[in-house]
């Protein structure tokens, strides 16, 4: 069996302090700055400049175009996304002919610059994408196909329900230029889905993915969440084999967020079934090292990939990024979200879409961009970027790099963080070289707590993170 295989990722759960420290609430920065710290004040006026200018100096930079689909034909009781519970297709193709409008919004903006955008990406997400029936799809695709040149697109993703998708589904999918999916598994144990309202056999999503329908698309991702009710150290680790069984390309590994306060639907799960947290860093420290002594590339935080993707190449590469969608190859850095609670990186700013649905439609009927807080970097922050994505993606961090980019002495521009980093080389976290520092093996699990000492919004809230500090 693969779990019998050996694996060099060391043993942190032996350490007592670091165990305590690995579960510490902060930032995962698909953004920076992080999403709590970005303004209300933006508004439609403000994306059409930031749109304006980056694409009138930038036309030819590969960009990505995220599409948000809000729909699902059950609740997910564990489930943070923004989603509508529907199964009424005319309310659907409601929506449908009001994200067309969002789109010819912004293709009226490229044909004022007098441009048209180099988008090598594109992902539906939601909700569930596959929820729309096969024809309001196409018609999606088409109408993406008015700013986007689609025979161009590199990846084309989507997200799927494997409970309301089929073969031919799939398969249909693929004819549309879609090369990529994207299954929400969360776990296979029977107990946990049902306490999480999501039951999917594993015989379900291995059905799915026949060969011939395997055979359609350049690669799989699954998603996995740990900390869900009924889970223990074990059943997890049976999923974490069930799933390298199936073998998807890529596999991300989140660990569960409680927030009823958020989500009122997360009140229908049993707290008190809920694992130990005491648990938690144990269950990722095993799927860590069951997935790559497996043959996965670790690519950071909980993301991992078979090592003849792309984006496990990316990474021995040192070109991987973060986005607001987690880790990509770097092949764009530059977001456009199209739809409710959607999400972009334009240049150096950030936006985000209204949440409500009809706050949306009021925006498209007015006929200005739904846009609801946003965040305009100045000089600083997209150097802070780049350090803690660098640090992120390529577990390390060359400081020649930096200088050469930015124009800056790192160490006189940097020497308070320097100073915060002792501790982490005490710890056996980071090693110094003369112009550079690297996680080790131990380290590569505390990354984000390095990252957070460049983060100046915590510093201002006196919240730089030190493994050994107080």
């Amino acid at each position: 069996m693969s779990s019998a295989k050996t694996s060099l990722v060391p043993d942190f759960t032996q350490n007592p302090k670091l165990l305590e420290q690995f579960s510490d609430k902060g930032p995962y920065y698909t953004s920076y700055p992080t999403h709590g710290d970005w303004s209300n004040q933006l508004d439609h006026a403000d994306y059409v400049e930031s749109l304006t200018d980056f694409f009138s100096k930038h036309a030819e930079d590969p960009v990505q175009l995220y599409v948000h689909i809000p729909f699902c034909a059950k609740l997910c009781f564990y489930c943070i996304c923004n989603i509508i519970v529907t199964n009424n297709r005319e309310r659907m193709q409601h929506f449908v002919n009001y994200l067309f409008r969002e789109i010819e919004l912004l293709d009226k903006v490229f044909s004022e610059i007098g441009v048209r955008p180099n988008i090598k990406e594109i992902h539906l997400g939601g909700g569930t994408p596959s929820h729309l029936e096969n024809d309001q799809l196409k018609q999606l695709v088409n109408k993406l196909g008015s700013i986007a040149d689609l025979d161009g697109i590199h990846e084309f993703a989507m997200e799927i329900d494997p409970r309301t998708t089929t073969q031919d589904n799939l398969k249909y999918y693929s004819t549309l230029g879609i090369n990529r999916i994207s299954f929400g598994v969360q776990d296979f144990d029977r107990e946990v889905q049902e306490a999480i309202n999501r039951v999917q056999p594993v015989e379900m999503v291995d059905e799915l993915l026949s060969p011939d329908v395997r055979a359609c698309f350049d690669g799989f991702n699954f998603d996995l969440l740990y900390g869900l009710p009924k889970q223990t150290r074990k059943t997890f680790e049976n999923t974490v084999n069930l799933v390298k069984e199936l073998a998807p390309e890529r596999i991300t590994l989140i660990k569960y967020a409680h927030a009823p306060e958020l989500r009122k639907h997360m009140r229908m799960l049993d707290t008190n079934a809920f694992p130990p947290a005491e648990e938690l860093p144990l269950m990722f420290y095993d799927s860590v090292k069951s997935l790559t002594a497996d043959g996965y590339v670790w690519v950071g935080i909980g993301d991992f990939a078979k090592s003849s993707d792309e984006m496990a190449k990316s990474v021995n590469e040192k070109r991987a990024w973060r986005d607001l969608g987690g880790y990509t190859t770097g092949r764009t850095h530059d977001l456009i979200g199209l739809g409710p609670t959607a999400t972009g990186a334009i240049g150096n700013a950030y936006y985000q879409s209204t949440y409500g649905i009809n706050e949306y439609y009021e925006a498209i009927d007015q006929g200005r961009f739904p846009i609801q807080s946003g965040f305009k970097m100045d000089s600083d922050d997209v150097l802070r970027r780049e350090v803690i994505f660098r640090i992120l993606c390529d577990s390390s961090l060359d400081y020649k790099q930096i200088e050469s980019k930015f124009g800056i002495s790192f160490e006189t521009y940097f020497a308070q963080e320097i100073s915060s980093l002792a501790n982490f080389k005490k710890d056996g976290i980071l090693e110094f070289g003369r112009d550079s520092l690297s996680l080790t093996p131990t380290g590569r699990f505390f990354g984000r707590h390095v990252a957070r000492v460049f983060d100046r919004f915590l510093q201002r809230a006196g919240g730089i993170y030190n493994i050994s500090g107080p």
